[in-house]
């Protein structure tokens, strides 16, 4: 490559600049005193044990070595501050969460993936946007949509049921992405956007293809070049990296292909709307098109900062319900006894429904169910980590005093601006102290023996695990998801078994962002999780 290559030229002077950038802040570090791993190399510090190995398997290991507050290197040497300290993440996210935003460079990964919605939004901008997005999905609203998940999920039901009828034992191999995707795609389109993607044909099947890869291809399996760049890039001014995500990568063209496509539904169901008298009671996006009318003109979003608003709710949407279904059904599959505890409540409760569906079980009061779902949210955290950077020098109180490199002992850690902040939900929700001793076991009964001891600090949104995120920027459609993911269960156990088979010993828990399932030696076939599925047709 000739160095006077424009592209050459751009990484010359992007590389300069962040090791000047590193260089200045190293100059103030507060953080080299801190406990922390060894940095592997100059080149990548620990990234790579975060982006490239299992998640969760240096996360942990790191809390249990050096604690819940510790320091560890980027690119260059430069100091990251990683936490699983509860009372130190609700400060940073709750009580000083406007001192403590999303860097650009994060905001720049969530964009390139869903377009310019509320994810990557900050400050008036992101208070804007989730305002009006806020009033669908709430409790009451996400209960009424019930009928429509459970609907969707006994035709999942159904079809596997037609599907495996000539077969002597009624039994298949099924990736579970792709055979829960289209079920829970049709639920989102129902509950959310009363649009049901069976109508819409080829555009249908390339949408689903790509919501199934789009987090895959585009952030996972990253090489020791990406996790550089992806370390380097907190330091790169946003007017550059904002032109990034058109560098020539297989990786963003995907990504900009699938913004593309969801951005083109999102249009087709606002135009959809734009004549109707607006249903208040009829799915999501009549209640986001009725928060959005009643705002003063200054507040409203217009149509076209809708597009990504609604192109957002439906990566996210989607992605959080597939992805943890399958890691339930994963535990379940794995755990035999506690999968035939679980079909048993269901089925209990499914026999004391009414016949004509005037009364439906209460999802909430089914106490297994329940301790299944927030088990496997803790133990198979599907947002491992989240990133914020100081705007300013803050003081962040900490649950119990650090033992620092020097000998000190401190309550508090000075934090000055410009800090990048790695808060690891994933080991929070693995942490000895609040989930138990057996916290690297997924054990369901803890929920309900009394194993769980809430810290002092309120963190999350749901059951205080941080799977959703916590703050103003907690995860806003989480009652959805909770909902949709206590009807899937239900229909699910109540019709089909779900066991292991040779491949699932091989599965490994990606990165991409998200955490993803993938079967080692076929990691480049993507997203995988190969359990076999059977008929019942009793109570076990």
């Amino acid at each position: 490559m000739s160095v006077w290559n424009p592209w050459a030229l751009v990484v010359y002077y992007l590389t300069f600049a962040c090791i000047w950038r590193v260089w200045k802040a190293k100059r103030k570090s507060s953080l080299n005193d801190l406990p922390g791993p060894p940095p592997e190399s100059f080149f990548l510090g620990n990234l790579r044990q975060l982006m490239r190995e299992q998640v969760g398997s240096y996360d942990v290991k790191w809390q249990d070595i050096y604690g819940m507050v510790i320091r560890i290197k980027a690119p260059f040497g430069d100091d990251r501050l990683w936490i699983s300290d509860p009372k130190a993440i609700q400060y940073i996210l709750q009580t000083s969460r406007y001192n403590f935003v999303k860097s650009y460079a994060a905001r720049f990964a969530l964009n390139a993936a869903t377009g310019r919605g509320v994810n990557g939004a900050e400050g008036q901008e992101h208070h804007r946007q989730r305002r009006i997005l806020l009033p669908a999905f709430g409790s009451s609203e996400s209960r009424a949509q019930i009928p429509v998940f459970r609907q969707c999920a006994r035709e999942l039901v159904e079809g596997f049921k037609n599907r495996t009828g000539a077969q002597c034992d009624g039994s298949r191999e099924e990736n579970m992405p792709e055979f829960l995707s289209p079920a829970v795609l049709n639920a989102l389109g129902l509950a959310a956007f009363n649009y049901d993607f069976r109508d819409d044909g080829q555009d249908r099947a390339e949408f689903g293809a790509s919501l199934r890869d789009f987090m895959a291809k585009g952030f996972g399996l990253p090489s020791d070049w990406k996790v550089f760049c992806q370390g380097v890039m907190v330091h790169i001014p946003p007017r550059f990296l904002d032109t990034m995500i058109y560098f020539p990568t297989a990786g963003l063209a995907f990504l900009r292909r699938h913004v593309q496509l969801s951005s083109n539904i999102a249009r087709r169901l606002i135009r959809s709307r734009s004549s109707e008298v607006v249903d208040v009671d009829k799915d999501a996006l009549s209640r986001i098109v009725k928060a959005n009318r009643s705002e003063t003109e200054r507040l409203q979003l217009t149509d076209e900062e809708l597009v990504p608003q609604l192109a957002t709710l439906l990566g996210a949407g989607h992605e959080t319900t597939v992805t943890s279904l399958g890691w339930i059904l994963l535990e379940l599959a794995a755990h035999p006894d506690e999968q035939r505890e679980l079909r048993n409540e269901v089925c209990a409760a499914r026999a004391a429904e009414h016949p004509d569906g005037v009364r439906m079980a209460n999802l909430d009061a089914l106490p297994w169910l329940n301790a299944v779902i927030k088990e496997t949210l803790r133990f198979d955290t599907v947002v491992p980590h989240l990133f914020r950077e100081a705007t300013c020098d803050d003081v962040v109180p900490l649950s119990k005093p650090v033992l620092c490199r020097s000998g000190n002992a401190i309550k508090e850690l000075s934090v000055p601006k410009g800090t990048h902040v790695i808060i690891s939900d994933v080991a929070y929700n693995r942490n000895k102290e609040i989930w138990g001793e057996d916290a690297d076991v997924w054990r369901p009964s803890r929920w309900l023996d009394g194993t769980v001891k809430f810290p002092g600090a309120n963190l999350g949104v749901w059951a205080n695990l941080m799977s959703f995120g916590a703050g103003h920027r907690a995860c806003l459609g989480w009652r959805f998801a909770v909902t949709e993911i206590q009807a899937f269960l239900f229909e699910l156990l109540s019709g089909l078994r779900f066991e292991t088979t040779e491949r699932t010993a091989r599965i490994r828990r990606e990165n991409c962002l998200v955490m993803l399932p993938m079967v080692g030696g076929e990691e480049q076939r993507g997203n995988q999780l190969p359990l076999r599925i059977s008929l019942i047709d009793h109570l076990e």
